[in-house]
Formats: C-alpha cells, structure tokens, sequence
C-alpha cells in the first residue's frame, strides 16, 4: 500500500469519525451543554483556536476526532452549572449520546442516494452468506457468483474474478453449483469454455469468455467423471428502487435492508458459535482498523470509475457499522452510557457519576483488548 493511499485511508476514516463527533457536538450545544473541545485527531495538540466557549484544536493523531464534554466524564460536578452535561435531564443526555448514531446513519443515507443517482437505483450485489429476503425494494438474485477461486486452479490460471457470475459452460446455462457440476461432469481433462458476467458494472453487462481445463475432483468419493474449475460458488442479491417512492426513499430504505440483514447474520454467526461451543465463526466475522484500512487500500489502490462507487458504497457500509456498533448496550459506548440514561428517566434518581465512570472505564479496557485480538487477528489474514 503506497504512502498516498495510506493517507487518503486515514481521510475517510477520520472523516467518518469527525461525522460522528459532530453529532455530539451538534446536539450538545442545542441543549445548552458547555462544549469545551472539539478536536480533529487526537492529542498531542498541533494548533488550537477559541471560539467563545469552545477550543477547536487540529492534533498530531491524524485518526479520527474528539468532543470535550463539560461534565460528561468528571467525577465532581457543581450542582449550580447548567452547563454541565450531568445537570441535564435523562432526555437531553440521550440526545446528545445519541446524536453521533444519528448522524452516521444520515451519512450512509445520503452516500446511498449519491451510489444510486449512478446506478439507476439499483445496489450493487450483495453476497448471501445465510437465507435473507429483503423487505424493502425488489430482489434480483444469482446462485453463480464466484466468491472464492483456488490458487494455481483452472479457473485462477484462466484469470477468472471473484464477483464474476459464472453464464454458460459450453454452452449450458448453468443456474446454480450444481448446474456447474453437471456441466463439468465428464470433461476432466478437456478444453471446455466459460462464459461469465460482471453483474456489478455499471455501464456494460458484456460477458467475457475463458477457455480453461477442468481437473479431477479430488475430493474423497467423488466419481472419475467428476471435474471442477476450482471456483466456489453462491448466492447474491441486488436491490433496486423502482417506484417514483422508492426512489424518493431509497436512501433510508437501504439503510434498514443492510442494517436488517447484518443484524440477521450477526444472529445466525453467534447462534452458529453457542451450538458449536466455538468463538471462530464469531471471530472471524469481526473486523477491526486494520481490517477496514486494508479493505479500503484494496479499493483505492486500483481505483476507476467503477472502483469509486464501490468505495461509496462501502463507506456507506462501515458509517453504518459505526451506528450500530456505538448502539450496543456496552459500558463505554454511547448505548451503554444510554442505558444508564435510561435508568435515571425510570428511577428519577441520578446515577452515582464515580459508579458510572468506573463501569466506563471497565468497558473502555474491554474493548480495547478485544480490539487488540481482532487487529492481531486481522494482521495475520491481510
């Protein structure tokens, strides 16, 4: 990964960051709170700059940003300051907690309706890793779309793509892996023809031919006749927006499908792992910073016309990533803090702020260290 790739990673992700930050910022200051920092990257300070109440500071850390709270972490808060964050009802705190979620969430409507204002209103294909049927908009689904290809195989050496969706072999058409099977079957050894598709580009469906070799199935059990390409096989839907309301909404309505379908995986990955008494398929299912800042670099590296819409597209994914993962009830994060708004909204009694800012501090560590194992985990893979 080269140096400006590198940098124009940290834009994004900072950007992403600083979106959030400003929701904080925003809602604090609508509600009266005493904003005493807003901060791009983290300390040490570069540069620092005072406008009445608050100091808008640049930093050395060039990841992200900050908002400095009055009375949102501090222990011993005056009872007279109505400025201070822990003076402010239970609805107003959740405000400005919540606000960072919020604006995530609009980034990733208006980034949607920028993809689909070149597309036609039409997402780009979206691998199925479990049965999921969208409730929004209409489906569009291939069972051919190649997601993984072997080193060194037929199918590798003729330069097939993943995201390709395999058409014809030989004329066959071939509508899911057992189509592909049954198309193979009986020609190990000999030249056959493979018509594929870019289903995802945007100005051209052209299919595109490969003449390649199938090999023996070398899997245990399976016949002589038995031939493979090397390539695996699944299934993958694309939404569009057909309606004059759809369209009008699209933006918010692709939010709740990819939210919806994430949240669905995310069951079936964890119901996976308690059936199994096994945390890998939760493992790794999770990407930390290193995780995102490679799948970015692969994106910006090679970048086109089409390769930008794909960089939309997939910032679009990790804002809201970012509001969902800020949502979870966890000490720390802006829903754990919520929960204890909550708590205080039901109660009517305030929560001990030494108690809360323990319980923080506890969820802070957590996840740092499970940040921690996700990035050493993703160094290995990337």
């Amino acid at each position: 990964m080269n140096f400006i790739t590198i940098i124009i990673v940290l834009l994004i992700i900072s950007f992403l960051v600083v979106v959030h930050e400003l929701g904080h910022y925003w809602a604090a200051r609508k509600n009266g709170i005493r904003v005493e920092e807003f901060g791009v990257g983290y300390p040490p300070r570069l540069f620092g700059k005072k406008f009445g109440e608050t100091l808008y500071s640049i930093n050395l850390v060039p990841f992200g940003g900050f908002v400095k709270i009055a009375g949102e972490d501090d222990e011993d808060v005056k009872e007279d300051d109505v400025g201070s964050f822990a003076n402010k009802t239970p609805w107003q705190k959740s405000q400005v907690l919540l606000a960072g979620v919020f604006m995530n969430l609009i980034l990733g409507f208006v980034l949607y309706y920028i993809l689909f204002f070149f597309t036609g209103f039409k997402s780009f294909y979206i691998p199925m890793f479990f049965d999921y049927k969208f409730k929004l908009g209409n489906e569009r689904v291939y069972e051919t779309m190649i997601f993984d290809i072997e080193k060194d195989s037929p199918a590798y050496k003729a330069g097939i793509k993943n995201g390709e969706v395999v058409l014809t072999v030989d004329g066959v058409s071939v509508k899911d892996v057992y189509g592909l099977r049954e198309a193979l079957s009986g020609k190990v050894g000999e030249s056959v023809e493979v018509v594929t598709a870019d289903v995802n580009a945007i100005s051209s469906k052209e299919s595109k031919v490969y003449t390649l070799i199938p090999e023996k199935n070398k899997i245990k059990g399976s016949d002589d006749s038995s031939a493979i390409i090397g390539v695996y096989l699944g299934e993958a839907k694309s939404i569009s927006y057909d309606t004059f309301v759809q369209k009008i909404f699209a933006g918010p309505m692709h939010v709740y499908n990819m939210l919806s379908y994430s949240l669905s995986t995310i069951g079936k990955v964890i119901g996976i792992s308690v059936e199994t008494k096994d945390i890998e398929p939760v493992a790794s299912s999770m990407t930390g910073p290193v995780g995102l800042f490679n799948i970015l670099g692969s994106i910006i590296e090679d970048i086109d016309g089409r390769k930008i819409l794909i960089l939309i597209d997939t910032v679009a994914l990790i804002s809201l990533g970012f509001a969902f993962t800020n949502l979870l009830p966890i000490p720390a994060l802006d829903g754990g803090r919520t929960m204890f708004r909550i708590y205080e909204g039901i109660t009517k009694k305030k929560v001990d702020q030494k108690f809360e800012a323990r319980v923080h501090n506890i969820g802070m560590i957590t996840l740092l260290v499970l940040v921690a194992l996700i990035t050493f985990k993703d160094i290995k893979v990337w």
